[in-house]
């Protein structure tokens, strides 16, 4: 099956097949040659210059490990129980996956690893910071619908994008971009008879474009295609590639960003991890679980993705490369659009032509031309930053989805009243709010906890709850700060400008604490 092998600076050697050789080719998908894993982190680490590219591969590789080392480890526990009589445990089993998909196995396989390439290929330059530039709903159905490849699926994306006056997320565009690439891959193998190997050619019969977005995107399908012999796989296979606590995608990206960027903030111990996937079925679902024996690898693995956060997202100079471009982006006029694309192919044709420095260079030098915005968005492709007068870190434990809303709100309103008094008195400021949230998606974690009671076994689905040390790990920070734009060359005018701002704005900085004991 595999033919072609890439070495990996984070997993050694990868295997690669003809099909997954072919993706690398396509333009949705070889773009992410020159889409940065992290915008901005090159600006503070100069090795993390790692892209979408390399990350991408790196998830379908793990996606595979934990497959196989699940099916390994029922085997193993399939061996101890047999050997020491132990019990059948009540109300679920555990589960071969790969001994129930029989003959299908090697097609789901490579469902799994393409689903896990893919899962990020429709992000936009700048990664997740695109988003908010993206196209509105209503647009992007309109190019759904004048395709009649994509049109099939037009219920769907609209069931996943659920208000059409908002901008999309890149699952959207992933799920459209999947559809188009294995529509062409049997389109490409039809058409030249001896491109793939027998085995290749047999298992691009039978893809499914369903299945492989189902894997990325369970909410795109209200049927599982993910069934076989009455038996549903989607949760099994979906968490695998995108699941709280842990999954094929955070596993690489912490790996790889640590790496790049020179720190072991986010390292965790990988064998341990792998050791601890197990399937099981409960009814006819069938999940991913993980015994409780690797719980403490677990609670490193969350540590060190929080300590990730905390060291290298939030880096002051990061946050404040992001700040800017946000502020640049505010000058684009009311009702423009960075997009302007009708149909597929020309929506095609901006994400493979826009790289991060093309999108920063051009298209956007293009949309905000004259001003304050024009001003700030070369001073940030000039390396010209803003600088922190000011940061506040919030750290909330134990808070209810409401009571987060809340909290959100005031933010949003202190920094409003914070813009219009630096207004006043002419400050040339940006304020910026940065969140993370510990067990964000806890809520739609499929991924289960075994624990084993005498010679018996139950089983847990709420994280949050299972054991004190887990339970304290759960908080959201959110990290406030305030930047002025360093026009003053001399520190001593710079440290007289910080004071003078900070003593203006100290009577509303004052209600962060506020807002922190509210809760």
């Amino acid at each position: 099956m595999y033919n072609s092998n890439i070495l990996d600076p984070i997993h050694g050697l990868i295997k690669v097949s003809e099909i997954e050789k072919w993706i690398f080719a396509q333009k949705p998908f070889n773009r992410l040659r020159r889409i940065k894993q992290n915008t901005f982190l090159y600006l503070i680490f100069p090795s993390a210059n790692h892209t979408r590219f390399e990350h991408s591969i790196g998830v379908m590789h793990l996606a595979h490990q934990i497959y196989l080392n699940a099916n390994e480890n029922y085997s193993t526990g399939f061996f101890k129980k047999t050997k020491y009589l132990l019990k059948e445990t009540t109300g679920f089993q555990f589960y071969s996956v790969s001994e129930n998909l029989k003959d299908n196995e090697p097609l789901y396989v490579q469902e799994l690893r393409i689903a896990a390439l893919l899962h990020d290929v429709g992000h936009g330059p700048m990664s997740h910071l695109f988003d908010r530039y993206a196209l509105n709903g209503e647009d992007f159905m309109e190019i759904v619908n004048s395709d009649k490849e994509l049109k099939i699926y037009a219920e769907n994306f609209l069931k996943l994008i659920k208000d059409l006056e908002k901008k999309i997320k890149h699952e959207a565009v992933s799920c459209l971009f999947v559809i188009k690439i294995i529509n062409q891959l049997k389109e490409v193998d039809e058409k030249f008879k001896t491109k793939f190997n027998p085995e290749q050619k047999e298992i691009i019969k039978k893809l499914s474009a369903g299945r492989i977005i189902q894997m990325i995107e369970p909410d795109f399908y209200n049927v599982s295609e993910l069934t076989l012999d009455g038996i549903d796989f989607s949760e099994f296979f979906s968490s695998i590639i995108s699941s709280f606590p842990l999954d094929a995608d955070r596993m690489d990206y912490m790996a790889r960003d640590s790496y790049f960027s020179g720190v072991n903030y986010g390292l965790y111990d990988k064998s341990r991890l792998l050791m601890s996937f197990i399937p099981v079925i409960l009814g006819e679902k069938v999940s991913l679980a993980i015994k409780e024996s690797g719980i403490d690898s677990i609670i490193r693995f969350i540590q060190s993705r929080t300590h990730l956060y905390n060291q290298i997202y939030f880096h002051k100079t990061n946050r404040a490369a992001n700040s800017m471009l946000d502020f640049a982006c505010k000058g684009i006029e009311k009702g423009e659009k960075v997009i302007e694309a009708k149909d597929y192919e020309k929506l095609l044709e901006f994400y493979w032509r826009n790289s991060d420095e093309l999108f920063q260079w051009e298209t956007l030098k293009n949309k905000i031309k004259i001003g304050k915005h024009s001003e700030v968005l070369d001073e940030l492709l000039e390396r010209n930053l803003v600088k922190r007068i000011f940061q506040h870190k919030i750290t909330l434990v134990g808070i209810s989805e409401s009571q987060l809303d809340q909290i959100n709100f005031k933010l949003t309103e202190l920094v409003t009243k914070i813009e219009n008094e630096a207004k006043k008195h002419d400050f040339d400021i940006l304020v910026d709010t940065f969140p993370n949230r510990v067990f964000k998606d806890v809520e739609k974690s499929k991924i289960k906890i075994v624990s084993k009671v005498v010679d018996d076994y139950q089983i847990s689905l709420d994280w949050k709850k299972f054991n004190t040390e887990i339970t304290i790990l759960e908080h959201e920070v959110i990290m406030f700060r305030i930047y002025v734009r360093g026009k003053e060359k001399k520190r001593e005018l710079f440290n007289e400008k910080k004071q003078e701002i900070l003593k203006t704005l100290n009577p509303l900085l004052s209600e962060l604490k506020d807002i922190q004991q509210l809760f």
